[in-house]
C-alpha cells in the first residue's frame, strides 16, 4: 500500500512539473527555454560523479591545492628565485598538511550545490531573455526542461510516504496534511543545514556574508520595475 502511494505522488508531482515548465515554455518562449536547457544540461553533466563530476572535484582541489601553495610560500619563492631543496619541501610539507577543499565525504553534497547553482543562474539568465513569438518551440523544450528536472528530483523523494492513508475525514485530510508538510520543512530543513555547513567548511566566518549577498541577488532580480505608461497627457 505505502508503495502503491509513493509511486502515485511521484507520478501526480511529475505531471506537475512537466505542466508548470510547459506553461513557463509558453509565457517565456523559446530562447528562454532553451537557456534553462543549456545550464540544466551542464548541471547534470558537473554534478553527477559517473559523468564530469570526478573531473570537477579534481579540478577544484588541485586549484584549491596550488593556491595553498602559493599562500604558504611559493609567491615568495618565485619572487625571490629560491628553489632549493630544503625550502620548496618545507611548502609542500605544508600543503600536504591543509585537507582537501571538497573531501571524500562530501562530493555528493558539493556536487549537489554544483547542480543546484547551475539551475538557479539558468533560471535567472533566462528571466532577461525577452519573450519572443515561438510559444509552441517554448511549450517543447519547457516540457524538456521539466522532464530532465523530474528525472533529477523524484528519485530524492522517500520509497514510502512519511504518513499514512487513514480516510477523507475532514480530520484525516487535516492531519495528512499536516504530516506531509512537517515532512517537506524537515527535509528542506536538513538540505540546508547540510549545505550551510559545507560552505562553512570551505569560506569560514564569510559564510553568512557570501550567503547574504546571494539573497539580495536574487531578490533584486525578482524586483520588476514598474513601466510607464506611454499614453500620459501633456501639461
Amino acid at each position: 500500500m505505502n508503495a502503491t502511494l509513493a509511486q502515485m505522488q511521484a507520478n501526480i508531482l511529475f505531471w506537475i512539473i512537466i505542466a508548470l515548465f510547459a506553461w513557463q515554455g509558453y509565457q517565456r518562449g523559446l530562447w528562454s527555454e532553451l537557456i534553462k536547457l543549456a545550464f540544466i544540461g551542464a548541471g547534470l553533466m558537473l554534478g553527477s560523479p559517473q559523468r564530469l563530476g570526478n573531473t570537477l572535484i579534481q579540478a577544484m582541489n588541485g586549484s584549491y591545492k596550488a593556491l595553498m601553495f602559493l599562500k604558504h610560500g611559493g609567491i615568495k619563492a618565485v619572487i625571490t628565485g629560491n628553489f632549493d631543496a630544503e625550502t620548496m619541501s618545507s611548502i609542500f610539507a605544508k600543503v600536504e598538511s591543509i585537507p582537501k577543499l571538497v573531501p571524500s565525504n562530501n562530493m555528493d553534497l558539493a556536487l549537489f550545490l554544483v547542480l543546484i547553482i547551475l539551475i538557479g543562474i539558468g533560471y535567472l539568465v533566462s528571466k532577461l531573455i525577452k519573450k519572443d513569438a515561438k510559444p509552441g518551440l517554448g511549450i517543447v523544450l519547457g516540457v524538456i526542461n521539466g522532464f530532465l528536472l523530474s528525472y533529477i528530483f523524484l528519485p530524492l523523494l522517500p520509497d514510502k510516504p512519511p504518513f499514512e492513508v487513514r480516510g477523507l475525514t475532514p480530520r484525516g485530510v487535516i492531519t495528512q496534511v499536516s504530516a506531509l508538510l512537517t515532512y517537506i520543512l524537515q527535509a528542506i530543513f536538513k538540505v540546508i543545514i547540510g549545505i550551510f555547513g559545507f560552505l562553512h567548511s570551505i569560506f569560514g566566518a564569510w559564510t553568512i556574508p557570501f550567503l547574504l549577498f546571494i539573497i539580495i541577488i536574487l531578490a533584486l532580480n525578482s524586483l520588476t520595475p514598474v513601466k510607464k505608461s506611454g499614453n500620459q497627457s501633456c501639461k
